[in-house]
């Protein structure tokens, strides 16, 4: 994947406002946290970040068709305009067969949660000045609070759907992403077995970019 290099974009983990805490902590105070709508640029680029650790190809399910079932969702979704997938898979693993051929890769170094998502997210925000006013989906279970800030940021100007959210993150919920997170439980109903691939077809979008954004929900 040809990114400039990696810098830190994120704050210290646990950093937190003190009068955000105190108001947490009075007995007095109930939080209820209000839901985030969901922003889609129809005719925008969108690109999904997808971690592999977290989210496997189901087993026996033919990668590159699967791949075509994940788009076909965003297109069933709303999102019309050009699709990409940026794979990330752990150093030393072999990339399933065929899979380069319909998303581009990147390998991830070794390290916790946070530096995982850390460096996805340098990959985000470089995608994300290239395009503004256009849609970032994250596929991840390895998103720390460390890194919502930065995530928070990208609200303001994209269409953001995260697989991992908490009820006090500015972002839409992880209910949002179920339209893809499902296909790695039920990849519709088993039918993507290797050797089903004449029954299916891979959909690449098409579209010019636009700044009309829907808002669902």
């Amino acid at each position: 994947m040809s990114f400039p290099q990696p810098f830190d974009m994120v704050m210290v983990e646990g950093t937190t406002d003190p009068r955000f805490t105190e108001m947490m902590s009075d007995p007095q105070f109930t939080y209820k946290p209000v839901p985030t709508p969901v922003v889609i640029y129809e005719n925008a680029k969108t690109s999904v970040f997808w971690d592999m650790a977290g989210y496997p190809i189901p087993n026996g399910v033919d990668p590159v068709l699967f791949c075509g079932v994940m788009k076909n969702a965003l297109v069933k979704q709303g999102y019309k305009g050009e699709l990409s997938i940026y794979l990330y898979v752990d150093t030393g693993e072999l990339l399933p067969n065929g899979l380069e051929t319909c998303v581009e890769f990147d390998f991830l170094p070794e390290g916790d949660d946070y530096a995982r998502i850390s460096s996805i997210l340098v990959d985000i925000s470089f995608w994300a000045l290239s395009y503004p006013y256009s849609n970032i989906i994250v596929l991840s279970r390895n998103i720390v609070k460390g890194t919502i800030v930065a995530f928070e940021s990208l609200y303001n100007t994209h269409g953001l759907l995260l697989s991992k959210t908490e009820p006090d993150w500015l972002v839409p919920g992880e209910s949002s992403t179920l339209f893809l997170t499902s296909l790695f439980e039920d990849p519709t109903g088993g039918q993507l077995s290797a050797s089903s691939q004449k029954q299916s077809k891979i959909l690449g979008g098409g579209g010019t970019s636009s700044q009309g954004a829907k808002r669902v929900g």
